[in-house]
């Protein structure tokens, strides 16, 4: 079964098993209208069924949202259309292959996606080639590795479910990883939660080799 398939059968129960882990969502709504540009093109990949899309609507220009799973995007556009966003695009997308051409867009918005996939170097590559220059990559991801006891019950919830986590982050690896990608951290915050969120707020370098 692919991975799309996997993402599909779970997309009904998807809202419920968010409200168990949803925490410091307010705190990262509350921060969009500050760390995104005015007037910005923004890219969210990992849509899902849209927990933060028409947040990011109200402060953008314009959205794309992205999901792997087509029944998420399905459930994404009954949501916008009905909560008054009907402008938004809402694509079938993996995070390892995005449409748009090399330095298209402002902003990628990334929630809690990096942590369950089995490669996030090569996602955060093409949202690195997809920035403009200067662009702003926004992802907060759960912490599933800060501190023993987290960490095992994370390996613990893994053996009845394939969606907890590929990579047990703390809040300096996950800083480290984005990094290492070739983006300039400007802020980071680790926001309280079950499994704590990494909230990272980094940049596209502007100038040297690309």
């Amino acid at each position: 079964m692919s991975d799309a398939e996997l993402w599909d059968g779970f997309a009904m129960r998807y809202d419920r098993v968010v409200r168990l882990f949803d925490t410091s969502y307010g705190r990262v709504r509350a921060r969009l209208s500050r760390d995104i540009p005015a007037g910005s093109d923004i890219l969210e990949v990992a849509a899902g069924t849209g927990q933060f899309t028409a947040d990011l609507a109200r402060v953008a220009a314009s959205v794309r949202a992205t999901d792997l799973s087509p029944e998420m995007v399905a459930r994404l556009r009954t949501r916008l259309d009905s909560e008054g966003f009907p402008d938004v695009r809402c694509d079938v997308a993996s995070a390892y292959a995005i449409d748009p051409s090399d330095s298209s867009v402002d902003v990628v918005f990334c929630a809690n996606a990096l942590h369950v996939m089995d490669d996030p170097e090569r996602a955060l590559a093409e949202f690195r080639r997809v920035l403009r220059p200067g662009g702003v990559l926004i992802a907060p991801t759960f912490l599933h590795g800060a501190g023993v006891l987290r960490r095992v019950l994370s390996r613990t919830l893994s053996l009845v479910s394939p969606f907890v986590a590929h990579s047990r982050f703390e809040l300096d690896e996950l800083e480290q990883l984005i990094t290492e990608s070739g983006f300039d951290v400007q802020f980071s915050e680790q926001m309280p939660g079950l499994f704590p969120l990494g909230y990272i707020v980094a940049y596209r370098p502007t100038g040297g080799v690309e």
